[in-house]
């Protein structure tokens, strides 16, 4: 399926880019055949598409809201089950000027379930300003696909 993503709370389409690499880095969505994550939507230009399995799409569409976006399709909540053996994860990419960009790519997984926010509500510990990581939390089964989502998105920021 593919999910057209709007604007909504943030406007900058390029942080939706990033949130698209993460949700592809951890699995939920595919690339295009030609290998990138989302696309602009050819007839107006002013969305992103990505694409997923059907079963997908509404973890998809809730890890793009968590980030600011929604989707023009209208999905049924995820309903995500409680997580249980919660880890605390360090994230961070190899040239510390990227860190800024975390917050697209951890908002997106945490609304698609991947992560799970914190007590106060947000979806990493740290400052991506002045440290040199950040923390994230998830299920110690997930903690490979939170790495490689962010590693995905290291290395997009990185070309």
């Amino acid at each position: 399926m593919i999910l057209t993503v709007i604007r909504d709370r943030e406007q900058d389409l390029t942080l939706a880019g990033l949130a698209a690499v993460a949700l592809c880095g951890a699995g939920l969505t595919q690339p295009f055949p030609d290998g990138s994550p989302s696309r602009v939507d050819v007839a107006d230009r002013t969305s992103l598409e990505v694409q997923c399995e059907t079963i997908n799409g509404p973890r998809v569409r809730q890890g793009f809201i968590r980030a600011g976006f929604d989707t023009i399709e209208r999905l049924a909540d995820p309903g995500l089950p409680p997580q249980q053996n919660i880890v605390a994860l360090k994230v961070g990419p190899e040239h510390q000027q990227f860190l800024q960009m975390v917050d697209p790519a951890a908002d997106a997984l945490c609304g698609a379930g991947v992560t799970v926010q914190f007590a106060d509500g947000r979806s990493f510990a740290g400052d991506p300003v002045h440290d040199q990581f950040v923390l994230v939390q998830c299920p110690q089964s997930d903690s490979a696909i939170v790495q490689q989502a962010f590693a995905a998105v290291w290395a997009a920021l990185n070309d």
